[in-house]
């Protein structure tokens, strides 16, 4: 018997297990590495969550074989937090930058819309983006900065160890916070922050080392930050992004897959499209509220015998769609996914305990969230 207390909710549980290994891989190693700090740790993953702490499995450089190693928490409140905090407090303790590691600069050269509600920005950089890859996303900074800094290495050198004192400051702040106050903190940290996807990335000329152009589309909705964001910026302003990640999809390579997109996701999922190599068609289903979004994804983007489903409906409803829809599909053994908090929740455990797709396989993921988390008191 096990002398650590289990999560009761198993679902929750699994949720943020699944999401801590596919998604937040880097923050995990620096976990593995703090709690090992004279090991070589080449990879780690959580294989358990307990309430005092986690088990993760470590391969180190210096052995062929694996092993477990447990993780005490260090702090009070929810699991997220703890885990959050844990990767936060590993990071500073290496001397990392957490909120600014990978910050990009990028002038806006054009903008136009593409459908009534997705704009595309069409960006300049003067350092490398990544090679065409489907689904890699930048945090954005929701300003327009008027200069791109031009900082000599002394500078930086500097600023990098102010910051760091700062994010060890901030660690210890969080540390001894309540569990409400300490989601108010983490809100405003990041209130001004949108992740947005790298539609296509190309080189400006044949003599470019590098591709430097890229297309930014942005799905607007409302009067969000993000969309007033968007809608402002004009040809010859420059803008930030403070980190970038590739979204995961190796697992869609073999196997009967599923495909699930709202407009948020749309461009990523038509990434995912036009790199198809599954020699197996996709079962597809594209969510829009307007019917006028789903031009952004033309038929003929769709490999030949691909299941299609257009559903339109409003975004409290796309769990109520979907969910009939899956039950009627004979065969899905991968699963990739992208659309509302909620309702992703909702497919994603159906998917898990009702298919049996897990880990891995079932990457179906929260891209925005209808209903903004109560202000904690």
């Amino acid at each position: 018997m096990s002398a650590f207390t289990p999560i009761m909710d198993i679902d929750q549980k699994i949720d943020i297990l699944d999401h801590v290994n596919q998604d937040h891989t880097e923050e995990l190693l620096a976990i593995a590495r703090t709690s090992q700090p004279k090991s070589e740790i080449q990879s780690a993953k959580i294989l358990d969550i307990f309430e005092e702490g986690m088990k993760i499995l470590i391969k180190s450089n210096q052995q062929d074989t694996e092993q477990e190693a447990f993780v005490p928490f260090e702090i009070e409140g929810g699991l997220e937090d703890k885990i959050l905090y844990q990767a936060y407090a590993a990071i500073a303790q290496q001397g990392k930058d957490f909120s600014g590691a990978a910050k990009h600069f990028f002038e806006v050269t054009d903008k136009q819309k593409v459908t009534p509600n997705m704009i595309r920005i069409s960006v300049k950089s003067n350092t490398p983006l990544p090679e065409y890859y489907p689904g890699y996303a930048f945090a954005f900074l929701l300003k327009i900065i008027q200069k791109k800094p031009n900082l000599s290495a002394q500078t930086n050198q500097k600023k990098h160890w102010f910051k760091n004192i700062f994010d060890r400051a901030f660690i210890k702040l969080m540390k001894h916070l309540s569990s409400k106050n300490r989601q108010k903190l983490l809100q405003k940290a990041n209130k001004d922050i949108r992740l947005y996807t790298l539609r296509k990335s190309w080189k400006s000329s044949e003599d470019a080392a590098f591709p430097d152009m890229g297309y930014i589309d942005i799905f607007t909705h409302d009067n969000t930050p993000g969309s007033q964001w968007a809608s402002e910026l004009k040809a010859g302003d420059v803008i930030m992004s403070r980190s970038e990640s590739p979204d995961k999809h190796p697992h869609l390579k073999s196997g009967q897959a599923l495909l699930i997109a709202d407009e948020t996701a749309y461009p990523a999922l038509v990434g995912i499209l036009e790199t198809w190599n599954n020699p197996l068609p996709p079962h597809v289903i594209i969510l829009s509220a307007k019917s006028a979004e789903q031009d952004y994804i033309e038929d003929a983007l769709l490999p030949e015998g691909s299941q299609v489903h257009r559903l339109v409906c409003d975004a409290n409803k796309q769990a109520d769609e979907i969910l009939p829809i899956l039950a009627k599909l004979e065969t899905v053994d991968v699963a990739w996914a992208a659309f509302e908090s909620e309702s992703a929740k909702k497919v994603r455990r159906y998917l898990r305990n009702d298919r049996n797709i897990i880990g891995r396989d079932n990457h179906t993921k929260a891209y925005w969230q209808l209903k903004s988390r109560p202000e904690p008191k």
